[in-house]
């Protein structure tokens, strides 16, 4: 006899018998049916002698209980889509997929009401155990002979489920992984939309900065859990905080990352030499907001020039000159020029110099020094030692990040005799075993990646005594 079901009640859930023999579906070709439950999510479908009127209706009527989560609790959605024509106990819907088609859905703590329309994949209820003690979903398919759509005349069917048609007998069953809407996004007519995935941002683009060149930032955007790439998302990237801050945004790509640029780099320099780098994402419907922070090398010069200095331990009358004129030690991420007024003659016993300059001039773009310090003439007689005498004296240090360079110019006389100096570091006088006498005196400078201290003339005598001509000092510093 044909089954027409009007309404499915109690734990029997049968349908009222009208008179009319079981059949399988009309010719017509069904929906494209698929798991009521979302993508990739694998459910066991059985049934049991009893859940029909007779051993087809068995078969037509499944249950179903989630593998690998909880039943109770879990979300159900439109096997196809259609329009809700009736909602019922116990906690069920029927689904109207147009051409006589049907699907019902029951034991759900609440769902969708009559009237929704709803999308392949759209949220349509929630499984429970209403009208039962074990938590399920009963699911069956439907085909109304007639056509209308009002539900008087629909036969169960064997549901037909991602391309098969299902015939499962009682103390047998099925596991299907869910292919629903696993190419789109789903909707939720009636529930709130599913939670944003969890994101993480890291930090991948320049780790040294240098002050008025371009800094390239970029960082990725991965699903917290998986790790997987978020793409088309847009990133801020930020340098430094508050009132220096420079920003720049970029997209991320199908890898997850995002790129842009500073164009030209300009920040403080603290303590440490460091600017911190901040990448957010904002969020959206899909993905949660994240941020992260790292701490980007700041490339920086340090330098100093005087004219000379002296400590000269006389017996009776000891002479100290302090470093003069002098630049004083500059530490800087900018570009600048310290250069203090030329210094007097100084006329001492054992010590004369006219005109000593020292100047240091930084620069950006690349980062850079360049210390200079002059002097016009000195003479020098220390006890012990031949006369020094120096004219034309200039000495000069320069670093970058990729070299530091120095050099001395000068004419020198030693005991009235001209020494021909050549174009080489590190030339020493021989003065006998009371002095020494070095000309072009070049040290590395210690801790920076490149740096360079030269002393156009360093001279040292008896009892601890110590003269330099025009020292000049550069240094660069976090090149990276």
């Amino acid at each position: 006899m044909r089954k027409r079901i009007a309404m499915v009640v109690g734990a029997a859930l049968t349908a009222l018998a009208l008179g009319a023999p079981t059949a399988s579906a009309d010719p017509d070709s069904p929906p494209d049916f698929k798991l009521p439950f979302p993508c990739g999510q694998t459910w066991a479908m059985f049934t049991y002698e009893g859940h029909g009127d007779n051993e087809t209706e068995d078969q037509q009527q499944l249950d179903m209980q989630w593998l690998d989560g909880e039943t109770d609790g879990a979300d159900v959605v439109a096997s196809a889509p259609g329009e809700v024509v009736w909602e019922g106990d116990p906690g069920g819907i029927n689904i109207s997929h147009g051409n006589g088609w049907f699907s019902q859905y029951l034991h759900m703590s609440d769902h969708v009401p009559v009237g929704t329309v709803v999308e392949e994949g759209d949220w349509v209820g929630t499984a429970s155990n209403v009208g039962t003690n074990d938590p399920h979903l009963h699911y069956q398919q439907m085909y109304d002979f007639d056509g209308d759509g009002a539900g008087e005349e629909d036969e169960l069917v064997y549901p037909y489920l991602q391309g098969k048609e299902y015939r499962i007998t009682p103390g047998n069953g099925a596991n299907l992984e869910s292919t629903n809407n696993c190419d789109g996004d789903g909707g939720d007519p009636g529930e709130p939309d599913p939670e944003p995935e969890p994101t993480a941002l890291e930090y991948t683009g320049d780790t040294s900065l240098a002050g008025g060149e371009p800094a390239e930032l970029s960082a990725v955007l991965t699903e917290e859990e998986s790790g997987d790439p978020v793409e088309g998302r847009e990133v801020s990237l930020e340098l430094g905080t508050d009132d220096t801050a420079q920003s720049c945004e970029g997209t991320t790509d199908a890898e997850g990352v995002a790129a842009c640029t500073v164009d030209a780099v300009d920040q403080p320099l603290n303590d440490d030499g460091t600017v911190p780098v901040t990448a957010s994402f904002a969020g959206d419907d899909a993905y949660e907001p994240t941020d992260t922070t790292d701490t980007l090398d700041l490339r920086y010069v340090t330098g100093r020039a005087y004219g000379l200095s002296a400590e000269v331990p006389l017996p009776l009358l000891p002479l100290t000159i302090e470093p003069t004129p002098d630049t004083g030690a500059v530490r800087t991420a900018g570009a600048e020029t310290v250069a203090p007024a030329c210094g007097e003659n100084i006329e001492a016993l054992v010590l004369s110099a006219g005109l000593p300059c020292a100047q240091l001039e930084t620069r950006t773009g690349p980062n850079g020094s360049t210390a200079t310090a002059t002097l016009a003439d000195a003479r020098i007689g220390l006890p012990g030692l031949p006369v020094v005498e120096l004219s034309g004296v200039k000495a000069t240090s320069s670093s970058t990040c990729t070299a530091a360079t120095g050099s001395t110019s000068l004419e020198l006389t030693v005991a009235g005799t001209p020494v021909d100096v050549p174009d080489t570091p590190n030339f020493e006088v021989d003065l006998g075993l009371a002095g020494k006498l070095v000309v072009n005196e070049q040290t590395p400078v210690d801790g920076a990646d490149q740096g360079l201290t030269v002393n156009a003339v360093h001279l040292t005598g008896l009892g601890g005594a110590e003269v330099v001509i025009g020292s000049s000092t550069t240094a660069a510093h976090h090149c990276g």
